[in-house]
């Protein structure tokens, strides 16, 4: 399969791959997975001060999909805790290139976030 130059450039070089130190104070996540699509991820965020200072994955799935999840922890990283709500995988899958069949996959990196964003939402509670 040819993959854009952004998926390829990603998927090589997934700097923010690899988990977050789980004991680490202000660490949150979520995870979410999809077997008949074959995708598997988790996020960890470090949250402080209401904004993201580092966001790590671990997935499984095509190169779409790690590409996916290297640009949303670039993405996150030193925004609002509010950008989980506001983050778009439409606007991911335009970024990268991929084709629009692939957006169900994004779409379970969505779900995983989902869950960092309910684990925050229970801290505050």
């Amino acid at each position: 399969m040819d993959y854009d130059t952004q998926v390829r450039q990603r998927f090589l070089s997934a700097h923010r791959a690899g988990p977050l130190n789980d004991g680490s104070l202000g660490v949150v996540s979520g995870e979410a997975e999809d077997r008949t699509l074959n995708v598997w991820v988790r996020f960890q965020l470090r949250v402080s001060s209401g904004s993201i200072h580092a966001a790590r994955y671990n997935v499984y799935g095509c190169p779409d999909t790690v590409a996916a999840a290297e640009w949303t922890a670039e993405w996150l990283e030193g925004r609002a805790t509010s950008a989980l709500g506001e983050l778009s995988m439409r606007k991911c899958l335009e970024t990268l290139g991929a084709p629009v069949e692939k957006l169900g996959k994004l779409l379970v990196l969505e779900d995983a976030l989902n869950g960092c964003q309910r684990r925050l939402k229970e801290r505050k509670s």
